[in-house]
């Protein structure tokens, strides 16, 4: 388990400094590519769209992602439920590159999320703040990303978690390193997860930001904000 979540890990940091686009046709997959993309997220409907439906939002059908799969040659993302380890199931047989268990979508159980350790697979999580990042870094997710407000095209919600992740970070670093049992209980995560984040200010894997990125502008303050 050790050595392949190291190994997914280091995957997802290729994707560092790069733009994961949304897209819903082999088409539009094509564009991304050509556009500098470093991968694209396969979804039936953009979140606009999923939350204008309403109703019960869904992991994509096979089909579809399978026909991105064929167009392009960056990695090929698609999103799961959260708790629905079938779905991921079937996205790690249709071998997908990540799955992103996401907040986009309905979730399928409101109390447990997947374990991630499971999948060989490498997960990408949403995460509001450092205690909710490092949970889901404990239970296997190679990549975090802020989750934002998906759909809106307003950044406020993805600039306050990224703000407030940062502002955490700095809080766990200035501490004395006897005060981070206290911390890892008040965070509910593990000791040597706050240790890390004591010791190197950052989290233990790639933090990409989401949720209402709708501009290069946009993705720049992202960026800039870390």
């Amino acid at each position: 388990m050790n050595e392949r979540y190291e190994l997914n890990k280091e995957l997802a940091q290729m994707l560092k400094g790069g733009v994961i686009m949304d897209v819903t046709t082999p088409e539009q997959a094509k564009i991304a590519q050509e556009a500098g993309a470093c991968a694209v997220m396969a979804l039936e409907k953009i979140p606009a769209d999923i939350r204008a439906a309403g109703g019960v939002a869904r992991m994509s059908d096979p089909k579809m992602i399978k026909g991105i799969q064929e167009a392009v040659t960056i990695p090929v993302m698609a999103k799961c439920r959260i708790g629905h380890f079938a779905e991921a199931q079937i996205l790690e047989a249709l071998e997908i590159d990540y799955i992103d268990e996401s907040e986009v979508l309905s979730p399928a159980d409101d109390v447990y999320h997947i374990d991630k350790a499971m999948f060989k697979v490498p997960f990408v999580c949403g995460a509001k703040d450092l205690g909710e990042a490092l949970r889901r870094i404990a239970e296997g997710a190679a990549m975090i990303r802020t989750k934002g407000e998906p759909g809106t095209g307003d950044v406020v919600q993805a600039v306050r978690h990224m703000r407030k992740m940062n502002k955490q970070m700095a809080e766990v670093a200035a501490l004395r390193k006897d005060e981070l049992y206290q911390a890892a209980k008040e965070l509910q995560v593990p000791y040597d997860l706050i240790l890390y984040v004591h010791e190197n200010r950052r989290l233990p894997v790639v933090n990409f930001a989401a949720g209402g990125i709708a501009t290069p502008a946009d993705a720049a303050l992202m960026m800039q904000l870390g």
